[in-house]
């Protein structure tokens, strides 16, 4: 990258960062889910503050999981694994988020979406939930969603260039027993099942002129093959206390927002084997008549980077919350 345009983009930055703090300038925050695990992630929140602390604290207490540990040492196989990825992409979500507010106090989010678990983080920023919920449920999610891939072997690839209608037409066509785990972009999805039928659904792909490629999970979320923890799901959670949202948060099986406390736990239930409905969310965000300005929390930026796939979208109304943090 030339020294003209990191300093274009670093001036873009800086006049997008000012923005954050305008109470008149609305912003939907992103929140990541599973995916890309590194060694030593999250190690420069845990002790930033007390409440990145407290985050933390509450993680590991909740879960049992020495997750400061796990996180900067791994080793990495256990690291991926489901049961500690979920609590430690969690408590980097909401670690930055808690960040971003104490930098911007003027900040009005207006909206807010989280990809997979990470529409828990949504939830808890928008007042949903507290924090001691937040971890307890996703402890036993977490715990379910491996319980039920031990004896429900399932694996996932994802797919860029075809659209969901696209893609679903090729699976009923292929007569294979496969389903679209999420519809992340007009040009993005990914697909869950078997081994075996992920392996001949690949064939099918390389035919039709596609390159999957083969993603690094436990196993097949999001599918039929977690019929078993719907049910585990909807238990557990009656028992939980939920509030209204103080704003919109975009569910990932609807794609629309919901309100109800009681119907956000249905939908947080049926979110082992429905799509993710990604697109839709996104989609209902960039349309807005308000054209909010998008603040993304992860680890490493990657959702914002999925907006360029949506017609008419500009890059400038996206920032990353590190980037922000930095300016």
């Amino acid at each position: 990258m030339s020294p003209v345009v990191m300093l274009a983009l670093s001036i873009i930055y800086k006049e997008m960062t000012m923005t954050l703090d305008n109470a008149s300038q609305p912003v939907v925050l992103l929140f990541s889910g599973q995916g890309n695990p590194v060694i030593g992630m999250g190690s420069d929140l845990w002790d930033l503050n007390s409440t990145t602390k407290q985050i933390w604290d509450c993680a590991s207490d909740i879960s049992g999981l020495d997750l400061r540990r796990l996180c900067l040492k791994g080793p990495m196989n256990r690291l991926i694994q489901t049961t500690v990825q979920q609590l430690a992409v969690t408590a980097i979500n909401v670690s930055l988020y808690s960040l971003c507010r104490e930098r911007f106090p003027n900040l009005r989010v207006t909206g807010a979406c989280g990809h997979s678990v990470g529409e828990y983080s949504a939830l808890y920023a928008a007042g949903a939930v507290s924090l001691g919920t937040l971890f307890r449920t996703l402890h036993f999610r977490a715990s379910t969603m491996d319980a039920v891939s031990k004896k429900q072997k399932g694996a996932m690839i994802a797919l860029k260039g075809a659209d969901f209608a696209t893609l679903s037409d090729i699976i009923t066509r292929s007569g294979i027993a496969l389903d679209i785990s999420c519809d992340n972009t007009p040009r993005q999805q990914v697909i869950g099942g078997t081994p075996a039928a992920l392996s001949d659904f690949a064939q099918v792909l390389a035919d039709e002129g596609y390159e999957p490629i083969k993603l690094g999970v436990s196993g097949a979320w999001h599918t039929r093959l977690m019929e078993e923890g719907v049910q585990l799901m909807r238990d557990f959670l009656a028992g939980q206390p939920f509030t209204s949202p103080a704003y919109d948060v975009l569910m990932n099986v609807t794609g629309r927002m919901e309100i109800v406390p009681e119907n956000i736990k249905e939908n947080l239930s049926l979110h082992l084997t429905h799509t993710v409905k990604w697109n839709d969310s996104v989609a209902r965000f960039i349309n807005h008549s308000e054209r909010p300005l998008f603040l993304e929390m992860s680890n490493k930026p990657y959702l914002g980077q999925m907006l360029n796939d949506f017609a008419g979208f500009n890059a400038e109304r996206v920032l990353h919350c590190r980037k922000a943090l930095e300016m």
